[in-house]
């Protein structure tokens, strides 16, 4: 697969993400980016690289993907559920 065909694929599956996921999806590709800042030209466009980011773009489609909202608020309430638990026991 050639370089603008693989672009092309990419924003193909892109414009079929939803909006709430959209962010997650840049931030991934964020990362990649600045990762293969650093990386040699051969290990960028390894069959392995190449394969993984359209994983990572089939995946952003139907995967089950959270913001970084959803992330924290989760955390949060992981978080206040152990200083909970953990206060509990200690007035006991």
């Amino acid at each position: 697969m050639s370089d603008q065909e693989m672009k092309t694929e990419a924003i193909r599956l892109i414009n079929e993400i939803d909006a709430d996921r959209m962010e997650d999806l840049l931030s991934c590709l964020r990362v990649f980016r600045e990762q293969q800042d650093y990386d040699d030209s051969a290990y960028r466009n390894s069959p392995e690289v190449i394969e993984q980011l359209n994983r990572s773009l089939r995946e952003a489609k139907t995967g089950p993907l959270y913001t970084n909202e959803e992330v924290f608020k989760e955390i949060r309430r992981g978080l206040r559920d152990r200083m909970d638990r953990s206060s509990k026991g200690k007035l006991l």
